[in-house]
């Protein structure tokens, strides 16, 4: 079983999100289950409506809905709604949120050196590679 690539991506994906959320949670120990990937999806996207962080954090709306509600109250992000479709919201990051969002960027890339520290550089673009195409086949089966 240790030796099958489902295994494999189960467990790296695992210790990799364990450690980050420890680190993380060390820094901003207010921090719940789910905000991270929200907040990095923010930072590198700017503004999105729900619909779109639920589809790129992979999380069915119903689930990103209290997510969304704690990070408003905890002043993480500003929730605004669209002049042309009242009932969706385009999400920002509020400062306090921008703050957190480069720490874990700074994190998610000091801690993909450290996993990826024996990999040459040309085995980097190649797992890289292999696991983005990965991804975009699982992504076609859901559809």
């Amino acid at each position: 079983m240790e030796n099958t690539i489902h295994y494999q991506l189960l467990a790296s994906h695992m210790r990799f999100r364990k450690i980050f959320l420890k680190r993380i949670k060390a820094i901003y120990p207010e921090l719940l289950p789910g905000q991270p990937k929200v907040i990095d999806f923010l930072i590198h996207r700017g503004s999105a409506c729900q619909r779109e962080i639920a589809e790129a954090c992979l999380l069915e709306p119903p689930t990103l809905i209290p997510i969304l509600e704690k990070m408003e109250k905890a002043g993480l992000i500003k929730r605004e709604k669209r002049p042309d479709n009242r009932k969706n919201s385009i999400v920002t990051l509020s400062e306090k949120g921008v703050e957190i969002g480069k720490t874990a960027c700074r994190v998610f890339t000091e801690q993909e050196n450290e996993f990826c520290g024996k990999l040459s550089e040309e085995e980097r673009k190649v797992f890289s590679a292999a696991l983005k195409k990965f991804c975009d086949y699982g992504k076609r089966l859901l559809q």
